[in-house]
């Protein structure tokens, strides 16, 4: 058995949505491509998910 620990971004604001790459090592390298799979972050820091982006859940 082999423990591996990776981030993890987690939709703040309530719906559960995470996502994550295996081979990324810190959450810099995890946000890059997400952008283009429609996760937003605000100024703020919240990270939102395309679902809710298209929901207006911003």
């Amino acid at each position: 058995m082999t423990a591996t620990s990776y981030p993890v971004i987690r939709r703040n604001g309530g719906c559960g949505v995470e996502t994550h790459r295996p081979f990324a090592a810190t959450a810099t390298a995890l946000r890059r491509p997400l952008r283009a799979e429609g996760w937003y972050r605000r100024s703020s820091g919240r990270d939102i998910c395309p679902d809710c982006w298209k929901a207006g859940r911003r």
